[in-house]
């Protein structure tokens, strides 16, 4: 059974700006990701245009140890499954899936996590 994408949850650094200021900053970045998370097999296009559909898309601040973050899978998915909860009073599967972005080599120049949520 394929479990069903309920919303995508970007974590970065709080160090970067707010997160208004850090979505706007990325927004001209924002369909080349979403492309990236259906080609990784994340998530279908069907499923991605119901999530945008939805406005179930967060952006998540992380304030401390950014760094050690990037390096724990298990920190990476509680911190997005928390974000989607706070958001939106879903309880999604513990089973999250991310994308991890280099800030020396994305375009957008920070580092960014994009994690799919899953219900």
């Amino acid at each position: 059974m394929d479990l069903e994408p309920l919303g995508i949850v970007f974590l970065f650094n709080m160090d970067e700006g707010k997160p208004e200021e850090v979505s706007k900053r990325f927004s001209e970045q924002f369909s080349g990701v979403t492309e990236t998370l259906v080609r990784q097999g994340l998530l279908e296009l069907v499923e991605l245009k119901k999530i945008l559909d939805e406005k179930k898309v967060y952006w998540g601040g992380i304030k401390k140890d950014f760094e050690k973050v990037l390096q724990n899978s298990d920190m990476i998915g509680d911190l997005a499954w928390q974000v989607f909860q706070n958001h939106t009073n879903i309880e999604a599967s513990e089973d999250v899936k991310a994308l991890i972005y280099d800030g020396e080599q994305a375009p957008w120049n920070f580092s960014l996590i994009v994690c799919v949520l899953y219900e």
